[in-house]
């Protein structure tokens, strides 16, 4: 599944489609024009040697990258990393119009970028729309409602519960079980292999 010309015509059409702000002033630019920030920034300095040779920075085109279905109906997702110290995973997250999330819990604190869409969670008035963030406290328990395809960067920070409609148990997605379905789609190519496993 990609997003097509239209798709992103139809979401800024709609206005669901983020067009952040870039800096522009120079105190978001520079530090020597914020002293508040100058002042940090000279506290932290070190001395530096040179780069870290022994480390690489990856870059990876999400383009390049399939598609692997979510363990939820409607749901689609691109593994980018996962922490193998914290077990924390990162993702992008397409859901489509009409998806129905179930009652989950996070064991771990989630973030979310929506990049376009409409959702909420059930019981809250303020709909999440394009260039909002999102922050999930670990052990919040919410039912989120689509409103629209979405567009979403997400890291979980630990395991997800979801639950049946008794309040049992459903599944567990962990940073196992979301490589595990990503290798399964040939999805984890561009990531390094994984140790312990």
């Amino acid at each position: 599944m990609t997003l097509t010309d239209e798709t992103r015509s139809e979401s800024a059409r709609r206005g669901h489609l983020a067009q952040p702000t870039a800096p522009k002033r120079p105190e978001e630019l520079d530090p020597q024009q914020n002293p508040p920030v100058a002042e940090v920034f000279g506290s932290a300095a070190a001395p530096v040697t040179g780069p870290t040779n022994s480390l690489a920075s990856r870059v990876v085109n999400c383009d390049d990258v399939p598609w692997t279905p979510f363990p939820m109906p409607g749901t689609s997702f691109k593994l980018l990393n996962i922490n193998e110290t914290t077990g924390a995973t990162t993702i992008l997250l397409y859901v489509a119009e009409g998806a129905e999330a179930p009652l989950h819990c996070h064991l771990g604190a989630a973030e979310a970028y929506n990049i376009f869409g409409t959702w909420a969670y059930e019981g809250e008035a303020k709909a999440i729309g394009p260039n909002c963030y999102v922050y999930e406290p670990a052990g919040i328990v919410h039912l989120p409602k689509q409103e629209s395809e979405s567009l979403m960067f997400g890291v979980f920070h630990g395991p997800i519960i979801g639950y049946n409609e008794t309040g049992s148990v459903a599944g567990v997605i962990t940073a196992d079980l979301l490589w595990d379905l990503a290798k399964a789609n040939n999805a984890v190519g561009h990531l390094p292999p994984r140790t312990g496993r």
